[in-house]
């Protein structure tokens, strides 16, 4: 028997119960099913070549997921991973903020977009793909424990609400911005060699400790600094550096760096008074 092909986008937001329906074998554009809110008795196609939308559902019971997504699979509205079964592979991002733990989680071993886990409060049973090619969210945890993060990530990594770097082990490379501004002392932090955008480690107090990147593409947040002691700069940051309430005269560009270059300026502001 033929498999049936839809050709291009299928947009069936409005439904809101998969009763009764039928759907392709495969879809080579998106596919929207925004406002499901139950996956029970759903059969969905077994390829999507765009984005699969199935952001409002809030659990994967009787969800069977295509073994291929192209583009962006959202399931952004689930407060479980039990019963999910991902894709292994998904070409854009996967969106899955609303899961605030990773138990019973397995995630595809490439996601070609960003991956959205901002929920999480514990990375306790995930296991992270080694290559996310955009951005990755983890904003929810307060601590590294358990976390074994990817060895490259295209973009941006947001780890703010990150208190303890104990237990991280950062990539060697981020291609975008790092942020790490929950993080008020360096202890236990080990930062990537190179930083392709900003660098925001604006809550720590001291930079005792601390090993900064020798290269930052854009600017450096440290605008938590109440003193220069034990600050080592990069070697070149492409934009602003913020020392917070460090002292202008205790700082020694020829001394602390950077040595090959800044491009844009020092900023020093007394948030003590």
């Amino acid at each position: 028997m033929a498999s049936i092909v839809h050709e291009g986008d299928l947009d069936l937001s409005y439904l809101t119960s998969p009763e009764g329906l039928e759907l392709p074998d495969k879809v080579t554009g998106d596919l929207n099913l925004s406002d499901l809110t139950s996956a029970e008795g759903l059969k969905l196609p077994e390829h999507v070549g765009g984005d699969l939308d199935l952001s409002d559902l809030t659990s994967a019971d009787g969800l069977k997921l295509p073994e291929h997504v192209g583009g962006n699979l959202d399931l952004g509205g689930l407060t479980s991973a039990e019963g999910l079964k991902l894709p292994e592979y998904v070409g854009g991002s996967l969106y899955l903020g609303g899961l605030t733990t990773a138990e019973g989680l397995k995630l595809p071993e490439h996601v070609g977009g960003s991956l959205d886990l901002s929920g999480l409060i514990s990375a306790e049973g995930s296991k992270l793909p080694e290559h996310v090619g955009w951005a990755l969210y983890l904003d929810g945890l307060t601590t590294a424990e358990g976390l074994k993060l990817p060895e490259y990530v295209g973009t941006n990594l947001e780890l703010r609400g990150l208190k303890l770097a104990e237990g991280s082990k950062l990539p060697k490379h981020v291609g975008g911005s790092l942020y790490l501004g929950g993080l008020t002392t360096a202890e236990g932090l080990k930062l990537p060699e190179h930083v392709g955008g900003s660098l925001d480690l604006s809550g720590l107090t001291s930079a005792e400790g601390s090993k900064l990147p020798e290269r930052i593409g854009s600017n450096l947040d440290l605008s938590g600094l109440r003193s220069a002691e034990g600050l080592w700069l990069p070697l070149y940051v492409g934009g602003d550096i913020h020392l917070g309430s460090v002292d202008e005269d205790e700082y020694n560009q020829e001394l602390q760096g950077p040595e090959e270059e800044l491009g844009g300026k020092v900023y020093f502001h007394d948030s003590r008074s």
